[in-house]
């Protein structure tokens, strides 16, 4: 029996769609996902893990403003090159589909304006990149 993983793929695009994953095949299926050779995970509140291309900085990968958005607002400031994935992770470390919960905290945190705080540490994370911080300063 194959159990799926449900995710979701964060494109920098702004395209956002839910995907399944095999659970027997998960380093194989996300490199094919994210189009990455190596990946890296980022570890969010509330046991939600972003996987994201290792080498998307130095590959010329576009930033990825709303997976950047995501992590910082769910307590990693990190700036994500590349397309992202989202998936859940258990106490073990173990990837897992994200349950309805963590489903709509991702959907809620990208479909909203980030508060004043959030946007002064995307200021400071994205201060090489003037263009998207005067976009920032405008929302």
């Amino acid at each position: 029996m194959t159990t799926t993983i449900r995710s979701v793929k964060i494109n920098p695009t702004d395209t956002i769609t839910t995907v399944t994953l095999d659970e027997g095949n998960i380093g194989t299926n996300m490199c094919a996902l994210i189009g990455c050779r190596t990946f890296d995970v980022v570890g969010l509140a509330d046991d939600i893990d972003l996987f994201v291309d290792d080498e998307g900085l130095i590959n010329g990968s576009p930033l990825n403003l709303p997976a950047t958005v995501l992590s910082h607002l769910l307590g990693s400031p990190t700036v994500i090159f590349g397309t992202a994935v989202s998936v859940s992770v258990t106490a073990d470390g173990e990837t897992v589909g994200l349950t309805d919960h963590q489903l709509a905290r991702i959907q809620k945190a990208l479909a909203q304006k980030p508060d004043e705080g959030t946007i002064d540490v995307l200021v400071d994370s994205l201060s090489p990149f003037p263009t998207v911080v005067g976009m920032l300063r405008n929302i």
